[in-house]
């Protein structure tokens, strides 16, 4: 079996998994990043509301800040979310959001004057002010108290996964394309890597890294995986054979 080593694995090629690889390498780390499908058609590229982050720069997100996020965050969660990790989460979306811009997502931009929302399906003007006007926009999305959903017309996914893909390629990461992760390498509570079967060749490789990262998507992707296979077989969303 071939083995490869490395300083850092990333197993996922989108946004997670690309954003983990370039934080990696800029850092001065070597780092792999194995990928199923060529980054650019990950999953990502499918999230259309938007990203969330206390910029407070619309007349509807007057007077957001990280607090607020948290508190909406928290409640969100029903009390369930790791409070640090949100902390950390909230703190940090206003400089990912400008980070992103500089990288090359097309945020919506707020445009001053007079403008028509829905609010709760009624058709409401707000008027944006003058010192607004060219700031990242932000939309009503998910029941928050401020509107902070930064958002790219309906294809927020689909510029971030291209900018980010486009940085990836710019730091020079090495992209592994068509490598399935088959088994994590471990031992006394350690991961070491993975072994990945070539999807192409069906060759089996073992690749060895100091830290190892699973950016490969929520359980929610497999739930719905497993819906539709339950939908398809006529067995209702209650029992799968």
């Amino acid at each position: 079996m071939k083995i490869t080593y490395t300083d850092a694995l990333v197993i996922g090629g989108g946004l997670a998994g690309l954003r983990a690889a370039t934080g990696i390498k800029q850092r001065g780390h070597d780092v792999i990043l194995l990928s199923i499908v060529p980054p650019k058609r990950s999953h990502s590229a499918a999230a259309q509301g938007g990203m969330q982050a206390s910029l407070a720069n619309t007349v509807k997100g007057d007077g957001d800040n990280e607090d607020v996020h948290f508190e909406d965050t928290i409640k969100g969660s029903d009390w369930g979310a790791d409070q640090d990790v949100v902390r950390i989460f909230v703190n940090t979306a206003p400089k990912a959001i400008r980070e992103l811009a500089a990288w090359g997502v097309p945020w919506t931009r707020v445009t001053r004057g007079d403008r028509q929302v829905v609010i709760n399906a009624e058709k409401v003007t707000l008027t944006e002010s003058d010192e607004a006007h060219g700031l990242i926009n932000a939309r009503d999305f998910g029941g928050t108290k401020k509107w902070r959903t930064c958002y790219t017309s309906d294809g927020t996914g689909h510029s971030m996964l291209f900018a980010m893909d486009n940085k990836a390629h710019e730091e020079k990461i090495e992209v592994r394309e068509r490598m399935e992760a088959m088994s994590l390498i471990h031992e006394n509570g350690r991961c070491y890597g993975c072994v990945a079967r070539n999807l192409m060749t069906g060759e089996l490789v073992a690749y060895i890294a100091k830290t190892t990262t699973i950016a490969t998507g929520g359980i929610w992707s497999y739930l719905r995986h497993i819906y539709k296979r339950c939908y398809l077989s006529g067995n209702g969303a209650g029992y799968c054979s």
